[in-house]
C-alpha cells in the first residue's frame, strides 16, 4: 500500500524506515510511504546457516568475555588504522575468517599487538 507521507513527519525529523509490528516500511525517491506485511521464510535453517549463525554468536561471545583494555585496544587499532568498521567488527572478522593478513597488516600500520591478547580465531566446523 503506497500512501503520501505527512509532512508532520518530516518537520518531527521520524524515520519512517523499518518494521513495525507485523508491517515492513519504507519511503520511495518521490516521498511516498510504502508498507507491506512481513514475509518469514516457510522453511528452517539449513545445516550451514547453522553452523554460520553459531560462529556469529560464539565471536560475540569471545567479544564480552574480553577485558576492556583488549576492547579499547581494539577500538584504538580502528581509530588509529582509519577504517570505517569498528573495532567489534574488526574483532568479528579476525574471528570468522582463516586468513589474518587483514589483522596483521592493520597492526603493523599502528604498532598495535591486539591478536596476542584476543586468542586464537575460531575454528571452522567440520562439513
Amino acid at each position: 500500500m503506497r500512501i503520501k507521507k505527512p509532512l508532520l513527519y518530516q518537520f518531527l525529523g521520524l524515520l519512517t524506515n523499518g518494521d513495525i509490528g507485523p508491517y515492513t516500511m519504507y519511503t520511495t525517491q518521490r516521498n511516498e510511504l510504502v508498507f507491506f506485511l512481513k514475509t518469514w521464510p516457510k522453511d528452517p535453517a539449513t545445516y550451514h546457516q547453522y553452523l554460520n549463525r553459531s560462529r556469529f554468536r560464539q565471536a560475540a561471545t569471545r567479544w564480552r568475555n574480553l577485558d576492556q583494555p583488549t576492547r579499547d585496544l581494539w577500538e584504538t587499532l580502528s581509530k588509529k588504522a582509519n577504517c570505517v568498521v569498528t573495532g567489534y567488527n574488526l574483532f568479528v572478522i579476525y574471528m570468522l575468517n582463516k586468513n589474518q593478513q587483514c589483522i596483521r597488516t592493520l597492526q603493523n600500520q599502528t604498532g598495535l599487538d591486539v591478536i596476542t591478547p584476543s586468542g586464537d580465531p575460531l575454528p571452522y566446523p567440520l562439513q
